[in-house]
């Protein structure tokens, strides 16, 4: 009974190493770019999220300047 529980032990511990590992993302010739974006992010990602949403914020007020009230207010309503 041991070497049958032994042998089931063995084979998902194998099972298990074929799952669990993966290679390395790779994006071709972007690999080193995304490399040094998403290790940057995933260490501290809330200044990136304020400084893309300040981003974005500017930008739809450039696209839709004193619009963006009355856009923001039909949201908040549609809530």
């Amino acid at each position: 009974m041991t070497y049958k529980a032994n042998a089931t032990y063995t084979n998902f511990l194998k099972r298990w190493e074929e799952v669990t590992n993966l290679p390395p993302q790779t994006l071709g010739p972007f690999t080193g770019m995304y490399k040094l974006l998403t290790g940057r992010f995933k260490v501290m990602p809330w200044p990136w999220f304020l400084v893309v949403s300040a981003v974005f914020v500017v930008v739809l007020y450039v696209i839709l300047g004193s619009a963006i009230a009355f856009l923001v207010t039909t949201l908040q309503k549609g809530f």
